[in-house]
């Protein structure tokens, strides 16, 4: 039997470690796994058009002449007419991240991919609603889904509390974001144009409503840098998630913050001695196993979604849940916390970065309230959510039934890693 994997691989080259966690489960599951790397196939390398100098009739004959079970993609990667006839619409794509993450083979239509004969799953309301809302039809092919964790099976009771908070955050800025900001010290009215786009990412999370009356001014400055308007958007929403995650830092580094990222913070630990006191230089935590010995090995671990995330169910929210550390998570409208374990859900909400700060002085001064919601928690990550069951799930919404080999386990089966090089 064998399964198709649509990811991507970034910094290092690699899929991240939930998507790993994805392809080894299906590996125990006796499943040989083909993950193609969707971003090299991209013609902007990134998440839009397909390459040029790919073959894509090659691609696609390839796919089927393999006989997959099915297709997991992430966030639409490699979803393309030709590959989902393919697969016959055997495929499911779970959709973790905003849409401008998201891959478009169509540049000019945003939900082309999500029109084609695949189930989507989406890891929060905000994405299941859109497509609500968007695409005619799609209601039987839609369906929220969390995300997975192994927390349950970690050893929690083996590892001692080191960290008093610990946060796992990326600092979402690049060399390309602060040339655009030097060019805005010398032109007042780009500058008052990137003003009001911020306050309204601060407000609502994108420029939709902006963009309503003042579209021609700001694709104007976007075709100045030059960048199309949905770079443009994504790199102030970077921004304003960047300030947000410094100023988290700057309220938490005082009551022993534990901060683990990407290299991107070293540009916020040269102004700014909290960042620089609470980053934990070594290895970036990169596998699940990794993640699940942070959050064990905290008292309180937090969460911040990105300024462009309304309505989500982050990985990390399982993780943390099923461990010895207390989540402490932002509020959200209708949160899908609620949605998934009941309004009566234990986990401590806050709606301000000052009232994160208040609770989790709190719960550092009252261990025996931190302890009791912790059990709560631990108790409502069933193996409903493991990895396991989560991949038969995807199976399931891929028209597949899973029949486990009879008389013995499972045999661990081969992964191989594809890029376009196979198949220019």
């Amino acid at each position: 039997m064998k399964i198709a994997f649509f990811g991507y691989a970034w910094g290092a080259g690699r899929i991240d470690g939930y998507m790993q966690e994805v392809v080894d489960t299906y590996v125990g599951l006796g499943f040989d796994v083909d993950v193609f790397l969707g971003n090299h196939f991209s013609a902007d390398g990134i998440v839009t058009g397909f390459k040029a100098g790919a073959d894509l009739r090659r691609l696609a004959a390839y796919i089927r002449d393999q006989a997959y079970v099915a297709a997991v993609s992430f966030n639409n990667s490699l979803l393309l007419p030709q590959i989902v006839e393919a697969l016959e619409g055997r495929v499911v794509s779970v959709i973790v991240d905003g849409f401008n993450h998201v891959f478009r083979y169509d540049p000019q239509d945003r939900y082309a991919g999500f029109r084609l004969n695949a189930h989507y799953a989406c890891i929060g309301s905000q994405f299941e609603r859109e497509l609500l809302a968007q695409v005619p039809g799609i209601a039987d092919r839609v369906s929220l889904l969390s995300p997975a964790t192994n927390g349950m099976l970690f050893p929690r009771e083996t590892v001692a509390a080191t960290h008093p908070i610990s946060w796992v955050a990326s600092l979402p800025t690049d060399n390309t974001t602060a040339a655009f900001m030097a060019r805005l010290l010398d032109n007042p009215g780009a500058y008052e144009v990137v003003a009001a786009c911020l306050r309204a990412i601060e407000q609502t999370g994108d420029l939709k409503v902006l963009m309503a009356d003042h579209a021609e001014v700001i694709e104007t400055l976007a075709s100045q840098v030059p960048m199309p308007f949905r770079a443009f958007e994504t790199m102030l929403q970077n921004v304003v998630t960047a300030r947000q995650r410094v100023e988290l830092v700057n309220r938490l580094g005082p009551h022993g913050l534990a901060l683990f990222g990407n290299h991107e913070w070293s540009r916020a630990m040269v102004l700014n001695s909290e960042a620089f006191a609470a980053f934990k230089p070594g290895p970036a935590a990169s596998s699940h196993q990794d993640l699940l010995r942070i959050y064990n090995a905290s008292r309180i671990s937090v969460n911040l979604p990105q300024s462009f995330i309304s309505e989500s169910f982050q990985y990390r929210l399982l993780d943390v849940m099923s461990s010895n550390a207390l989540l402490v998570t932002k509020r959200t409208p209708e949160p899908d916390l609620y949605r998934v374990f009941g309004p009566d859900c234990p986990v401590p909400m806050f709606d301000s970065l000052s009232e994160l700060e208040t609770i989790c002085a709190h719960y550092l001064a009252h261990e025996d309230e931190r302890r009791a919601i912790v059990a709560a928690c631990n108790a409502l990550v069933t193996p409903d959510f493991s990895f396991r069951s989560r991949c038969l799930d995807y199976l399931r919404l891929a028209g597949v039934t899973y029949q486990p080999p009879c008389g013995a386990p499972a045999v661990r089966k081969d992964v191989r890693v594809l890029t376009d090089q196979e198949f220019a």
